[in-house]
């Protein structure tokens, strides 16, 4: 009775949790504005080291203080390669609105397996990997695909989920970055 009891308590808190993020987040659960640990807003940090795949001689920093979509996956994750052609089509669309695109490879893979994932889907975007996995360690989520947009200020939107819901808030958020709003 008493494991039932913390059973039961357990998941109300995680149901309350999630419920009092859909709120913080306007009411969508397929977007997350990041914070630190003590609530104030992360700002993206552009001087991480990832490694050009695409362009060796491509630095990251290269993209700070513009709007930026960044793809973050893994070339062995069947999701990430199912999910990669909806994110390219979206970078080709806002690239001509001023929406720079860019993908992250985790850094525990070979270069190797994220060119043969760059040439099997024809990916034509910057790619970098976060050999050091720093990226991964403070904007990670412990899943992938995931995609940021990054305002001009550093703002880092998250979208963790892959779903309808989550492209069209993804979609809402880069047409009104492109039109001033």
């Amino acid at each position: 009775m008493k494991r039932f009891s913390l059973f039961c308590l357990l998941v109300g808190l995680l149901a309350g949790t999630a419920l009092a993020q859909f709120i913080q987040n306007g009411g969508s659960a397929a977007r997350e504005m990041m914070k630190d640990s003590e609530g104030h807003l992360l700002k993206m940090d552009f001087t991480i080291p990832l490694a050009g795949v695409s362009d060796q001689g491509m630095q990251y920093s290269l993209f700070a203080n513009r709007p930026l979509l960044i793809y973050f996956f893994s070339p062995k994750c069947v999701h990430c390669q199912n999910n990669y052609p909806a994110f390219q089509q979206l970078a080709r669309e806002y690239e001509t609105k001023g929406i720079y695109s860019i993908a992250v490879a985790l850094g525990s893979v070979r270069k190797n397996d994220v060119r043969t994932f760059m040439d099997e889907l024809g990916v034509s975007i910057p790619v970098f990997q976060d050999e050091s996995m720093k990226f991964s360690s403070l904007y990670g989520t412990g899943r992938i695909p995931v995609m940021y947009l990054i305002l001009p200020d550093g703002t880092i939107y998250r979208y963790s989920e892959m779903t309808s819901q989550a492209k069209n808030t993804l979609i809402s958020d880069m047409n009104a970055l492109t039109s001033g709003k």
